[in-house]
Order: structure tokens, then sequence, then C-alpha cells
């Protein structure tokens, strides 16, 4: 394969750990994209680049004899109250955070995650491996009553990302935590999607839901800023909007339990929430809700950082969702279309007609929007890298240990491997922007049939299919050339859902 880097220096990021030991230039390229996009959206570029285009807001942060405080709950909340602190200088009073376990030793030596010292906030680590605890519970507990005691003299920004669910949980009464978090484990296993659990965690929660903006009613201001970790950036269901008005009902809960066949399940606790007789309720927030970041932003920069390598990049699809066995079919399937498109196989219209078949990856939406269709078709002879982003699920059958990405990216790499006389040099990456893939300290990981080949030339002896049925994708790739093809970063400080890049060849066969 030939190396794609051109100069390459404008594209390494820094403060990673990465593995320069590639099997080849391909790698090295796609994890390098995938890094320079983590660092798009980290807090201090997102909020720099929001502000600069928004005036009014700049001049909220200004208001004179306000007293501003600040609260905030998500992976992203560190950096992102460095940025406010900073912002806000002498006019921040003081505050609370919520943040992942190891956030701040994490960052202990970068500068854009380093409060000031003395701080005005306070700090909580909380949510271990992304379950509430009973530290995120009491950091709940102290952010709503702090909300509360506010009047109209001061001004409230609440900072939220992705993660901020685990880590503002306050269940509602009577339900204990360990019965909320039954359900959601349950959930999570059986695939529901970010705003199915979003949802059931709304309607039993005392915080979620607009909760907290209602308990903020008393301030002059509450200003709300948001980075997006779900399809489609619905700011109600983002950390389950705890500061937007709230479109869930007890109905809908309940239907998500009874699809996932839960309901007979439910602890007697969470029943009578869910089937309480009393009216939906109904109060009236404020919104002065702002998206900050989103996996847009990750997606822009591979496509404007691909114009320093020989690759043409091609926006594809931010809504990626469903099952990983449903959206490695069809990645492996949208992968031999343009190969056979290149190999005059088929002909242009049966490749638009077929691709227009894929749901979860979000091809059949190309029907709207014929650019990117025609962009595929104009550069078929050339190395192509198509960007998805999006968040799928994983259906949980075995006891091992992995992640979305990690999974994904073995499913893929176990199909190109059953089909590698077209697939063979087919690459795919698929990590998560927020560094951590399910219960593990990987990203996520590189996909295509070397991976398999790498694995069978050490003459270990478990069948890949064995690690596929376990849920093991972790230890596959941590066994195969010490780590090569995965994608460890550590937590990274933001959270913008996943990236996919999908990386056919041109044909040199002519």
């Amino acid at each position: 394969m030939q190396t794609f880097l051109r100069g390459g220096s404008n594209l390494n990021p820094t403060g990673y750990r990465l593995n320069h030991v590639m099997a080849s230039a391909v790698e090295s390229t796609l994890k390098i994209l995938f890094l320079g996009a983590v660092d798009a959206v980290k807090p201090k570029a997102l909020f720099e680049s929001y502000l600069r285009n928004n005036t009014p807001l700049s001049e909220q942060l200004q208001v004179p004899d306000k007293r501003y405080h600040l609260v905030g709950f998500g992976k992203a909340v560190l950096g992102m109250a460095v940025h406010m602190e900073r912002l806000l200088g002498d006019r921040l009073k003081g505050g609370f955070i919520s943040i992942p376990v190891g956030t701040t030793e994490r960052f202990k030596l970068d500068r854009d995650f380093q409060l000031s010292d003395p701080t005005k906030l306070k700090v909580f680590e909380c949510a271990r491996n992304n379950l509430p605890d009973r530290e995120a519970v009491d950091a709940a507990k102290i952010i709503k009553s702090f909300a509360k005691c506010l009047t109209k003299e001061d001004i409230l920004c609440v900072l939220i990302s992705g993660g901020g669910s685990a880590l503002l949980s306050l269940p509602k009464e009577p339900v204990s935590l360990q019965e909320k978090l039954f359900i959601i484990k349950q959930l999570v296993a059986a695939g529901a999607s970010i705003d199915e659990l979003n949802t059931i965690r709304i309607q039993l929660s005392d915080v979620k839901g607009g909760k907290l903006a209602f308990a903020a009613k008393n301030t002059s201001d509450l200003i709300s800023f948001v980075i997006s970790d779900i399809i489609g950036d619905p700011i109600p269901l983002i950390a389950s909007g705890p500061t937007a008005k709230n479109n869930t009902t007890r109905q809908a809960a309940l239907e998500i339990l009874q699809k996932y066949d839960l309901n007979k399940k439910l602890p007697l606790n969470v029943k009578q929430v869910l089937n309480s007789s009393l009216p939906e309720p109904d109060f009236d927030i404020r919104e002065n809700i702002h998206l900050v970041g989103s996996n847009q932003v990750a997606i822009k920069s591979i496509v404007q950082n691909c114009q320093n390598t020989s690759l043409t990049a091609i926006k594809m699809s931010t809504t990626v969702e469903g099952n990983v066995k449903d959206i490695c079919r069809e990645y492996i399937e949208l992968a031999s279309l343009v190969i056979q498109l290149q190999r005059k196989l088929i002909n242009t219209s049966e490749f638009i007609y077929k691709m227009m078949q894929f749901k979860t990856i979000g091809c059949s939406d190309l029907q709207r929007n014929k650019k990117i269709v025609d962009h595929i078709l104009e550069n078929i002879e050339k190395d192509l890298l198509l960007v998805f982003g999006g968040e799928p699920t994983v259906i949980i059958k075995g006891s091992g240990v992995g992640g979305r990405n990690q999974e994904l990216a073995l499913l893929f790499s176990h199909e190109c491997f059953e089909r590698r006389e077209l697939l063979d040099q087919v690459r795919f990456l698929s990590a998560g922007t927020d560094g951590i893939d399910g219960p593990t300290d990987a990203a996520g990981a590189i996909g295509g049939a070397c991976v398999i080949e790498c694995y069978e030339q050490q003459g270990l002896t478990k069948p890949v299919e064995q690690f596929i049925e376990e849920n093991d994708s972790y230890n596959f790739y941590r066994n195969v050339k010490n780590g090569l093809y995965h994608i460890v970063t550590g937590h990274t400080g933001t959270n913008v859902m996943d990236i996919h890049l999908l990386y056919i060849p041109k044909d040199k066969r002519k």
C-alpha cells in the first residue's frame, strides 16, 4: 500500500500514546485522522469557535452587577469548566462539577484541563465505568440544592456533555439507585439506544428532564452549554436533558420496557413510579441552551485533514445507529459495491440502487443528497475514505470484555477475511471520541482481513468466532501483535459519539 501522509507533521496531534509500529501506512493514517478529529472537539476548540460567532451570548456572559455561578456534569465538563472559569474571571463566584473518576489525574499536565489554583469550583469525581454511584447521587443532591438557593441576583451557567446522565443521578423516590441501575443495565444488555435509555432515566429521575432548570427558577438567567453525544443532537435527551423541556412520558417509558420484554422484571418501586395515576408533571422553564459541539465537527475535521493526504474523503452520514452486526453487514456490502463498481462488475444504476437499501449506516438518506453519490462516482478510481459518525449498540450474550467499537471492528475483520479475494485491502476504523469503549482502556480498533491474518500467523488456537460469541473483542485485539490494531488514547476529555472510517483503495489491477 502507498504512503498517504504528505509531510504529515500538521496531522500529528499531541498528548496521545500512539503505536507507530504499524502494519502499513493506511492504519497509521486512519489513527492520526481520528486523533485529529478528537482534538477538534476538545472543549477549548469548541468554545472558542462557538463564542467567536455568537456576540449575543458573549454579552450574556458580561452582565454587570450579577453573580455568575457554574454547575456541570459529563465527560467533557472539566475542559468546559476551565474555559468558562477563564472567560468569566472574577464574575464567577462558585459552583460544582461532576466528572468521571480519574479525570483530574488523567489531565494533570494539560493546561486546557487545569482549573485555577485556588479554584472557586468544587469538583466531584464519580460514576466509575460510566455507571451512577453513591458519589454521583451526592453530587446531584448538592447541585440541585445549590440551584434552588440562587436568586434574581444570580446567573447560573450549566455545562452538559455525554456521560452526564450517570454523573447527575438522583432517583425519584421511592426508587433506589440499585433499582434504577438494574433497569439501565438490562436495557444496555438488550441493545437499547441512547435515546431509549435516557427516556427511562428521565422518568426515574428527580433532576433530569428539565427538573434542574425548574430548581433554578429564581435565577436571573440560566445558560446551558451542551456538547452532544446523541444522533441528531436532541437537546432534551443529551445527559437526559436536565435544563430542557421534558418531551417524554411515563407511557413512552413503559413501551420501551415492553419492547425489550423487561416490563415483568421491574422492581416494585419502579412500577409504582411508572404506573402512577398522577398527571404528568407540567412546569414552565426558561430555555437558553447552546449546542457548542457535536459529531458534525469531528467529521468535518477529518474531511479537511484528508486534504493533507492522497485520500479523497467523503462525509457520508452522522446518523449511524443500530446493532453492530447489522452495521457491519452494511459496511461490508458498501465496500463490496464500490470495488465491484471500480472493476466494472456492476453499473452505476445498480450501485446507486443497492446503496440506497442501507438503513443503519444512513445511506438511504443519500436519495435526498445526490451530491454525495455523485462525489463517490466522480472519485471511484481514487483511494476513498468514507466517513461516518453515530452510536451503534451491542446485544451482549457472552461474558467477555469489549465495547461496541472493538466489537464492530472485529466483526468487520472477520467478514473481510472471509471475503478477502474482494476485500483484502479494505480497512476500517471504529472508535469512540471519549476514548473509552465499554469498560476497557481502549477507544476502539482497526478492522480488516490483515487483522485476522496476523492473529492466525501467531499460531493462536482459540477460534476468532469464539471471541465474537463471547463478546470478547478487547482480549482478541490485545492478543494481536501486542495490541497493534488497538486504539488506546485514554479518556480524551470530550465526547461526541463514535467515528467510523471506511478505507477503500483504488483498483490497482489496471
